[in-house]
C-alpha cells in the first residue's frame, strides 16, 4: 500500500475515501495519532488517484464529492467489521504452514529442487565432467544414460557423438506422438535437465528464493498448478522453435518472475511482488540471452514462460476488464 494523503478531520477523510471508492479506486482509511490517513491499495491506480485527490482538494464541497461521503462511511464500516472466521480445516492448514516444518511449508519447492539435483547427479558423466571442472563443468552429459533420453520432450536420435549434438540437433516436433505413447511426463520433465553447474545453480537460487515465497503465500496446490502450466507451455514453445533437445528450469523461473511482477501491480493485497530493480535486471538478462552472447539458450522457453506468468498474474484484472466490455 502507498500513503495517498493525510487529513485532520475524520469527515474529510471519509469524504475523500468515498470519492475515490466511487471512482473504483481501492483505498483504506486508518486513524493515526493526530490525523486520518488515506492509503492507496493498488499502486497501479496511483495516477488516477492523484487526479481525483487534486479535484477533492480544489473543491471538497462539490456536489458529486459530498454525495460520495456515504461510500466512505460504508468503507469505514467494512474495515471495522470483524473478519470472517476460517473454517477448521483451513485454520489447521494455516497453522501447519506457520509451524516452520519444511515439508509442510514448502513441499513442492523442495521437491522441484530435489528432482533437479537428482537428475543432474544420475545423468552426468562425472569422470569426463570433473576433468573440466569449474562453474562451467557440463552436466546431464552421459550419453550412455538410459534415463536421460526419457526426460527430453521427445526421444533424441539413436546416434550422437557429443553433448553439443545431443542438445542442438534439430528434430521435427511431434507432441502428438508423445501423447499416443502415453509419455505425458515429457511435457514437464525437461525442466529438470540442466547442462552445466552454473545453469543449475542460477535456476535453483531463483526457485529457492521466489518459489518458496509464492508457495507459502498462494498455497501448494496453486503453486504446483502455476509451475505445471508454465512448464508445459514454455517447453512446447521451445519445441516448436528449435526442436526437442533442450532443458532447464529457467522457463519456469521467468514465468514466476512475470507472475510475481503482475501480482504486485494488480493484486498487492496478496502479499506478492518484486522490487523494480529486480524486474529491470530480469528483463535485461532476458534480452542479453536473446543476443546469443551467453551461448545457445532456450529463448523461446524464457519468453513464453515470462508471458504466461504475466497473464496468470494479472488474470483477475483481465477478467474484470473483459466482463466490462
Amino acid at each position: 500500500m502507498r500513503e495517498l494523503h493525510q487529513l485532520d478531520q475524520q469527515q474529510d477523510a471519509v469524504r475523500l475515501a468515498g470519492w475515490l471508492a466511487r471512482n473504483s479506486i481501492r483505498v483504506r482509511l486508518e486513524q493515526e495519532e493526530n490525523c486520518w490517513v488515506v492509503w492507496l491499495v493498488d499502486d497501479a491506480q496511483r495516477e488516477t488517484a492523484r487526479q481525483l485527490l487534486q479535484e477533492f482538494l480544489t473543491n471538497p464541497q462539490a456536489a458529486q464529492i459530498s454525495a460520495a461521503e456515504v461510500d466512505g462511511v460504508k468503507l469505514l464500516k467494512q474495515q471495522d467489521a470483524p473478519e470472517p472466521t476460517l473454517n477448521t480445516n483451513a485454520a489447521r492448514r494455516l497453522k501447519r504452514r506457520w509451524s516452520g516444518v519444511w515439508y509442510l511449508t514448502f513441499p513442492a519447492t523442495f521437491l522441484l529442487i530435489g528432482l533437479s539435483i537428482l537428475v543432474v547427479a544420475v545423468t552426468t558423466d562425472w569422470r569426463a565432467s570433473l576433468q573440466q571442472g569449474g562453474l562451467f563443468m557440463p552436466t546431464c552429459n552421459d550419453v550412455q544414460s538410459r534415463l536421460l533420453p526419457k526426460l527430453f520432450i521427445q526421444t533424441p536420435p539413436d546416434e550422437y557423438s557429443d553433448i553439443e549434438l545431443l542438445l542442438f540437433n534439430p528434430m521435427l516436433p511431434n507432441p502428438v506422438g508423445v501423447l499416443r505413447r502415453g509419455e505425458l511426463w515429457r511435457f514437464v520433465s525437461p525442466i529438470f535437465l540442466h547442462f552445466g553447474v552454473l545453469h543449475i545453480l542460477f535456476n535453483m537460487q531463483w526457485m529457492w528464493g521466489l518459489g518458496r515465497w509464492i508457495e507459502f503465500t498462494r498455497g501448494t496446490p496453486r503453486y504446483v498448478a502455476l509451475v505445471l502450466i508454465i512448464a508445459v507451455i514454455s517447453n512446447l514453445s521451445q519445441l516448436y522453435w528449435s526442436g526437442p533437445l533442450f532443458g532447464g528450469m529457467s522457463g519456469v523461473v521467468f514465468g514466476l518472475i512475470g507472475y510475481t511482477w503482475m501480482k504486485g501491480r494488480t493484486a498487492p493485497e496478496d502479499g506478492i511482488g518484486l522490487p523494480q530493480d529486480q524486474i529491470v535486471y530480469s528483463i535485461f538478462f532476458l534480452l542479453i540471452c536473446m543476443t546469443g552472447a551467453l551461448g545457445p539458450i532456450a529463448n523461446a522457453a524464457h519468453l513464453s514462460g515470462f508471458a504466461v506468468g504475466i497473464v496468470l498474474g494479472m488474470r483477475k484484472k483481465l477478467w474484470r476488464r473483459l466482463r466490462g466490455f
